[in-house]
């Protein structure tokens, strides 16, 4: 049976909303960055939680940004191998991500962290595309996600830390 596909239209204009999110998010645009969720929209990751609404996600955000000078500078979000497919009224989106850092103090670049992204996006009563939920999953020592043989792993982790969200 062939699988309900998302509409190249809609896809364009997902992918659109993830770019305006990550370019928001590196330079430090919170207006841009928060128009990019719905009104009662969520974000989670560790170790900050989950944030609910704008005003949760202001917080969260300016941790990030302002918790440590020179920290979050340079940062470049990116999304990879992006799978839609759609989910109730919305689409559910799930892809690998990246950071890619700059640290402005050194001039040096390097690779900040890694992980899956599963996310949530609905159309707003303006028809436009926004996050409903936003779940980060950063790798951290044996979460990465498998569903091959516990062969690959030279010592396999439990059950549970393999489990995608």
């Amino acid at each position: 049976m062939k699988k309900p596909k998302v509409s190249l239209e809609d896809r364009v204009e997902i992918e659109e909303l993830m770019a305006r999110y990550a370019w928001a998010l590196d330079t430090g645009d919170f207006d841009a960055y928060v128009e990019t969720f719905t009104e009662d929209g969520w974000i989670e990751h560790w170790p900050q939680g989950k944030c609910v609404g704008r005003e949760g996600i202001r917080k969260m955000t300016q941790d990030l940004w302002y918790h440590k000078p020179n920290h979050y500078l340079g940062r470049q979000h990116r999304m990879s191998q992006v799978i839609m497919t759609p989910e109730g009224d919305g689409v559910r989106i799930k892809c690998f991500w990246s950071i890619l850092q700059h640290d402005v103090e050194t001039s040096e670049c390097r690779v900040f962290g890694l992980g899956t992204w599963d996310t949530l996006a609905v159309k707003d009563d303006e028809d436009e595309w926004k996050f409903a939920s936003v779940y980060v999953d950063i790798w951290r020592g044996k979460g990465v996600p498998w569903v091959g043989e516990d062969k690959a792993w030279a010592s396999p982790p439990e059950k549970d830390a393999r489990t995608p969200a």
